[in-house]
């Protein structure tokens, strides 16, 4: 059972013939799980080898998870048969060639862990996929924007404020493969951003279920309820032209009486963010079909622009469109 044969003229080292040896014959289960080895001293006796060797073989096999050494009891195969065909089996043994091999260059454990931590966040920048900065003037929208995105497999989307990007433009520059810019703020970012060539000109407009609620509203006093300004006066430009429209800007944060309405649009997420007081008010809007939440999201056409632009730079990149798969 513990016969060896061991080529001194052979370039790989007489510990790793023997630990191959060993190794093969516990995977084809002539070593069956529960045997007994001989003691160090015993193996470097029969193999005439030096203790240290022996010692340095059944390290080796320990580590690869094939025997256990106990001080009192001794020296045990461990390993457990699997399933030769399962993914885990052909991922540990691929993990075993690789060691072997930079063993053999002798590098230290040390070392190896250092080459693999390396080419882990190697391949953890093609694992994230490709990131996507938003540039927005309306951070309302970053949910809807992160919602619409999630068609689209294996991408990061992160929305930054048109203001912030203004002031440190490199930033998005550098954390970003593909810079997203609606059309309206286009000219905005023309002159203060690195890389144009990153740059993804998108447009955005109101749902076809949004525009027939703002139709409606024609004739009535509208509360807009939403965070900043900008997003007010947008939500306002898209109310129908013909027909008196009184539309009137509701903060958020602020207390306010909502009697004067007839209806309300609000900002997208907005109403589970209100306090209670607030939320009872909108309740009773929803109620009789007045509270209508504004759905602005980039348009088909440039989706599929987006994702063109998004397959290209993977190919350059060379990276999954999905989740790796050992």
């Amino acid at each position: 059972m513990f016969q060896y044969q061991i080529d001194p003229t052979s370039q790989v080292p007489v510990y790793r013939q023997l630990v191959d040896q060993i190794h093969a014959q516990i995977l084809s289960g002539a070593l069956k799980t529960g045997v007994q080895l001989p003691t160090v001293r015993e193996m470097a006796e029969k193999l005439r080898l030096s203790c240290g060797t022996v010692k340095r073989i059944y390290d080796c096999l320990q580590e690869m998870g094939d025997i256990e050494m106990t001080r009192r009891r001794g020296t045990f195969v461990k390993f457990v048969r699997t399933d030769r065909n399962s993914r885990k089996y052909q991922a540990m043994n691929a993990i075993d060639q690789m060691i072997r091999k930079l063993t053999e260059l002798r590098f230290s454990p040390a070392e190896i862990q250092i080459f693999l931590n390396l080419k882990m966040r190697e391949w953890g920048m093609k694992w994230t996929g490709i990131r996507i900065a938003v540039l927005t003037d309306y951070l309302e929208l970053t949910k809807t924007i992160e919602r619409q995105m999630e068609a689209i497999p294996n991408i990061q989307v992160h929305v930054w404020p048109l203001r912030q990007v203004q002031e440190y433009p490199y930033s998005v520059d550098e954390e970003s493969d593909l810079i997203l810019c609606p059309t309206g703020i286009a000219r905005n970012t023309a002159h203060f951003l690195p890389d144009k060539d990153k740059c993804v000109y998108v447009a955005f407009a109101p749902s076809m279920e949004t525009v027939q609620h703002l139709a409606a509203c024609a004739g009535k006093n509208i509360g807009i309820l939403c965070e900043g300004e900008a997003f007010f006066e947008l939500i306002k430009a898209c109310l129908p032209v013909s027909g008196r429209v009184n539309a009137k800007w509701i903060p958020s944060g602020a207390s306010a009486c909502f009697d004067e309405f007839d209806a309300i649009v609000c900002a997208p997420d907005l109403v589970e963010q209100c306090d209670k007081e607030i939320r009872e008010a909108l309740a009773a809007f929803r109620a009789k079909e007045a509270l209508h939440v504004f759905d602005f999201r980039m348009d088909e056409g440039s989706m599929l622009y987006l994702q063109e632009r998004i397959e290209k730079l993977r190919d350059e990149k060379q990276q999954w469109p999905t989740a790796m798969r050992i």
